[in-house]
């Protein structure tokens, strides 16, 4: 038995010549998604970043700000005595005449412990003035005294943020 093999063409040969055009197009696609990729993943980045302040200045704010408040709720925290410039502080501030602001509540407690948060309370203006007109009282039966309270947020050794308030408060005084 004889075995003949007729050589037939190939009909899925390559072309005698390639030229590599595919390929250089191919990396030309590829370096151009690439670049596109990293831009998008650059932009991502930044607006994290913004956000991630955006959110510490709010937490500073807020922080400054539940401060404030809690000195305004409690009458010890703007005592009628002293003259002008007479200062009541948190513990760790500097010229102070006195270093014993209360605070009741724990948390901004803590907070003052670690020295997140500060506050000093001033008195303001003349001993005792007459209250504006618009408190609606017998102006006649009280005098006033103000006070300037600051508070600071500062953890910025942390990336968190700094935000310091200033807010006016006007005690009225009963005259006697």
């Amino acid at each position: 038995m004889r075995w003949d093999f007729e050589m037939k063409p190939n009909q899925y040969s390559r072309p005698a010549q390639q030229r590599g055009a595919i390929l250089v197009i191919t990396l030309v696609f590829l370096i151009a998604i690439s670049m596109l990729t990293v831009s998008s993943m650059r932009s991502s980045n930044i607006g994290l970043r913004m956000a991630q302040n955006e959110e510490s200045r709010i937490a500073a704010l807020q922080g400054a700000q539940a401060l404030a408040d809690a000195i305004v709720s409690i009458p010890a925290a703007t005592p009628v005595i002293g003259g002008t410039g007479f200062t009541i502080c948190t513990v760790g501030e500097a010229d102070c005449d006195r270093t014993d602001l209360p605070i009741n509540n724990p948390i901004l407690a803590a907070a003052i412990a670690k020295g997140h948060i500060s506050a000093r309370v001033q008195r303001e203006g003349p001993l005792f003035r007459p209250p504006p007109r618009s408190i609606e009282s017998s102006i006649d039966k009280f005098n006033s005294a103000s006070f300037e309270v600051t508070t600071t947020y500062d953890r910025t050794d942390e990336a968190l943020g700094m935000q310091r308030i200033t807010e006016g408060i006007l005690v009225l005084v009963p005259k006697f």
